[in-house]
């Protein structure tokens, strides 16, 4: 890989932007609104767009959010060689709702081509994928399937494709990725995992898949601070001796809330009894208190924060172990969990369960970085909390795990390549 061209003039300022040899069509179902949105994806692109290479985002916003955080999004690209183009995203009713906003994602793309041709279209995920391989057989943009997962796989393990109605849809999406393999320039995944699968079922060769994870800002996640720790226990009515475990993102669907639960269970009863449970999330807190009732859990043991992406680093500060759970299906091979590079960002150590994603291989490699358990048993949960109990973290060097691998540039550096190599 070549990660020599500079991200950042040596007095630490962003270079101006250049006049763009790369024009770039990124097609996005998540919204740029959303957490995941600014995190993974304008994160990476305002980085890229320094580097002779511009950007058109077509996104599909969710109406709420999209009216709180217009402002966020357009102040987070200003002066950068993107421009934001976003449509608003429907649910209702459920497959037809999709239709239309693929209807009105190629009326809007095309208008797009009128203007510029663009070198490569860019998809992350699986609806951007049907967009950018007709903006391929149209207008003959190099195509990327930048796959995120396996995203039917997800959809069906996790209950919300259960009704007989998805089985034809399910079917279609498991066809159509054939496709996208086939006929993209290069494809991504979030995991070497999911590449030998890949590979394995020779869906593609092995030199036109790229491995790029979940990468974290360093400049937003920022090292670990005591006074903002205490600030936010503070703020969060958390006394300073209690330990806190951590839940950061999305609840229900293929993530397991009862695995979260039993395992906190488990800290209050067998190991310390003056700890706290603190979610942060995007969901309303209703939805949140829903999943956890059947666990009747001492309420004055939870929190439930919902805090801009660029205010989660100080709130994982607050915390001191964080928690990974996830379905363990076939779709977990492809899942590359954000929140673990931020949890090492902020200095916390993780427990997970095995088989997801790359998790196994980073737990081997970065030493008391994390706890996998065997089983999701009450044992397992006993014996890893205890674990953690007599060894406490090294904040700095969870923050060292997190730049090694998770550094943001890296990821950068790596599309750079993948967009020169593609064209």
């Amino acid at each position: 890989m070549n990660t020599g061209f500079l991200l950042f003039n040596p007095d630490g300022q962003h270079s101006q932007p250049s006049m763009s040899s790369k024009k770039i069509l990124y097609i996005s179902y998540d919204g740029m609104t959303d957490p995941l949105g600014q995190s993974q994806v304008l994160a990476y692109l305002r980085l890229l767009s320094r580097e002779n290479t511009g950007f058109d985002i077509v996104s599909y916003e969710k109406p709420g959010t999209y009216k709180s955080s217009q402002g966020i999004v357009e102040s987070f690209i200003s002066g950068y060689d993107i421009r934001w183009h976003p449509l608003p995203y429907t649910k209702k009713p459920p497959v037809l709702s999709t239709l239309n906003d693929l209807r009105r994602g190629w009326s809007l793309i095309k208008d797009l081509y009128r203007k510029k041709h663009f070198d490569i279209v860019h998809c992350r995920g699986y609806i951007p994928a049907l967009l950018g391989r007709k903006c391929k057989q149209r207008f003959g943009s190099k195509f990327i399937f930048d796959m995120r997962g396996w995203w039917a796989d997800e959809k069906r393990e996790s209950g919300l494709w259960n009704n007989p109605l998805y089985i034809p849809v399910y079917r279609y999406f498991k066809h159509l990725e054939r496709a996208f393999f086939r006929e993209s320039d290069r494809a991504v995944s979030l995991t070497h995992a999911g590449k030998e699968f890949i590979v394995s079922k020779k869906l593609k060769e092995e030199d036109k898949i790229a491995v790029i994870p979940t990468c974290v800002d360093f400049d937003i996640f920022r090292p670990f601070d005591r006074g903002e720790r205490n600030r936010v226990r503070s703020k969060l009515n958390i006394p300073e001796s209690a330990v806190v475990l951590v839940y950061s993102g999305s609840v229900g669907g293929n993530y397991r809330t009862d695995v979260v639960c039993e395992v906190f269970r488990t800290q209050l009863e067998k190991i310390n009894e003056n700890s706290v449970l603190l979610f942060l999330t995007q969901a309303e807190q209703e939805t949140v208190m829903k999943l956890i009732a059947p666990y009747n859990l001492p309420p004055e043991k939870i929190r439930i924060a919902g805090v801009p992406f660029t205010g989660v680093s100080s709130y994982l500060m607050a915390g001191d172990l964080g928690l990974i759970f996830y379905d363990h299906r076939f779709s977990s091979i492809g899942r590359s969990p954000t929140k673990l590079g931020e949890y090492w960002a902020c200095g916390l150590p993780f427990i997970s369960g095995k088989g997801i994603g790359d998790l196994d291989y980073l737990a081997e490699k970065y030493p008391r970085g994390g706890y996998l358990l065997e089983s999701l048993s009450g044992e397992q949960y006993t014996n890893v909390l205890k674990e953690f109990k007599n060894n406490p973290a090294d904040k700095q060097r969870l923050r060292a795990y997190a730049e090694d691998y998770y550094d943001i540039r890296k990821g950068v550096a790596a599309y750079y390549d993948l967009y020169k190599d593609v064209l």
